[in-house]
């Protein structure tokens, strides 16, 4: 192997290395103890049933909305 392809060979390592994935713990936090577990779209269910139980009137956009 030539010097060239080392450095090449090692920069892609530095590369892989450093990914991170985030899995949303930070923002999990952020939220009350009884939403930690539930997912996005069990917190947005669970919104909804608290504002037709407060009487609010509540129309869904596609999950795919567009502005």
């Amino acid at each position: 192997m030539g010097s060239d392809e080392l450095i090449d060979l090692w920069e892609w390592r530095q590369k892989l290395v450093g990914i991170r994935f985030d899995i949303g713990r930070g923002f999990r936090t952020q939220l009350p103890p009884e939403d930690q577990h539930l997912t996005r779209e069990q917190r947005g269910a669970k919104a909804e049933q608290e504002a037709k139980a407060q009487g609010r009137n509540i129309e869904r956009l596609p999950d795919k909305a567009y502005f």
